[in-house]
């Protein structure tokens, strides 16, 4: 049992904290929201599947390329502003700019904006806390408390003025993220540039390394399963008569959830063990999607909501410090671009192309295939266990198989 105490940051951790706030305000609003906006304009479901499967796929290019161009021009702080003020004007665009076509076309942009947001600044915390000694979990809890936040704010607002209040927070949300980049540490510039030509060949030969290619399915698939959820959930919930104050709270428990967890973070991977947390985390899965296929009481909601504990925080967690643990330092932003390119491009893209599908057809039913997903990211967690042996992968610069601090 673990004793409570209220997360403390250090400094150096505190310059992340504006940027994960503005970035998890965006997230939570555009989750919870961005199908019914679109359903609003126009989109039905196969619409909204094609159109999410899409951008999805989209990210496997834009993705690694922009995460090779940040390492090796080692300028992550800067693409971090670029992209974030790049996905605020296409959300202007929204805004501004009426037809089907506008949306397809801003919603592309937005999505190659966002390719390598969530992989630089993840790859970027995790390796300030390794080499400044903060808890990366309790940073990464400040934006998990952020979209709590905005679970409860945005749907009181969107209760309150309908779907019409979207655009307004989700423009905000990403002007903040964006001015928090600048608080961000500059990236520490070495002696000797290893230039893009370097870092490529590189990123080719880890993309090919089989324990990262079975760890990228693992955890790809595990949170991939999310995909019906992320996409029909709320739909789903307001079909069952849910209003929308209540679909916010519920959003939100799944967070407060995942806060509980982070805040111990450092401990748990310690005791549980990397690839442990990554088959917990697919377990809670097939638990998890079963139950809210059945459409149950509420009750049983609430703690099908409290399982994303594991089906997302566990498996990221896992997943973030086996590229601690496994990755050559000089490749943390190309293979955390790599990881969110394959994981959103192409098993975010198959599970929403799926969904789209299968809600028009079966409704809530849906989420037995995110059941299966699980079930198969089960097995995939356990080969791994068997074949990794927890030291460095041989890429590129020789690869020393060193003890690296939890962060």
């Amino acid at each position: 049992m673990f004793p409570f105490s209220l997360p403390q940051l250090r400094p150096d951790a505190v310059r992340f904290v504006p940027f994960f706030v503005g970035l998890n305000f965006l997230n939570s609003i555009h989750v919870v929201f961005f199908t019914v906006w679109l359903a609003s304009v126009g989109f039905d479901p196969h619409a909204t599947g094609l159109l999410l499967a899409s951008m999805n796929v989209l990210r496997v290019f834009t993705g690694p390329l922009l995460g090779v161009a940040a390492d090796a021009f080692h300028a992550r702080r800067l693409f971090l502003i670029g992209l974030m003020t790049v996905a605020g004007l296409c959300y202007v665009g929204y805004a501004t700019v009426e037809g089907t076509v506008a949306v397809v076309v801003f919603s592309l942009l937005a999505s190659a904006a966002f390719s390598s947001i969530a992989a630089l600044i993840e790859g970027l915390s995790m390796s300030a806390a390794t080499a400044r000694g903060f808890d990366y979990g309790r940073v990464r809890l400040t934006g998990s408390a952020a979209f709590v936040v905005m679970n409860f704010v945005g749907g009181a607002a969107v209760a309150a003025y309908g779907i019409d209040a979207f655009l307004p927070i989700l423009i905000g949300s990403a002007a903040l993220a964006a001015l928090g980049g600048l608080a961000l540490p500059r990236d520490e510039q070495p002696e000797v540039r290893a230039g893009v030509r370097s870092v490529g060949r590189d990123a080719w030969q880890l993309a090919r390394q089989p324990l990262f290619v079975l760890m990228i399915a693992a955890t790809g698939i595990a949170q991939a399963s999310h995909t019906f959820y992320y996409g029909f959930g709320t739909l789903n919930w307001q079909r069952l008569g849910y209003s929308a104050d209540l679909i916010g709270g519920l959003w939100a428990l799944g967070v407060i959830a995942e806060i509980a967890v982070l805040m111990y973070s450092g401990r748990i991977v310690q005791r549980v063990g990397i690839v442990n947390l990554m088959m917990l985390g697919a377990a809670a899965g097939i638990v998890r999607w079963t139950l809210l296929a059945l459409s149950p009481p509420l009750w049983v909601v609430l703690f099908a909501q409290l399982l994303h504990a594991g089906t997302f925080c566990a498996v990221h967690l896992g997943m973030m410090h086996f590229m601690l643990r496994a990755t050559p330092a000089h490749l943390v932003g190309t293979a955390q671009s790599l990881y969110f390119a394959v994981m959103i491009g192409v098993f975010f893209s198959i599970g929403q192309l799926a969904s789209g599908a299968l809600y028009a057809s079966v409704e809530g039913l849906g989420y037995l295939l995110m059941a299966a997903f699980s079930a198969v990211a089960l097995a995939l967690s356990w080969w791994l266990g068997q074949l990794w042996d927890g030291g460095v992968l041989p890429v590129g610069r020789e690869a020393v198989d060193e003890a690296r601090p939890v962060a």
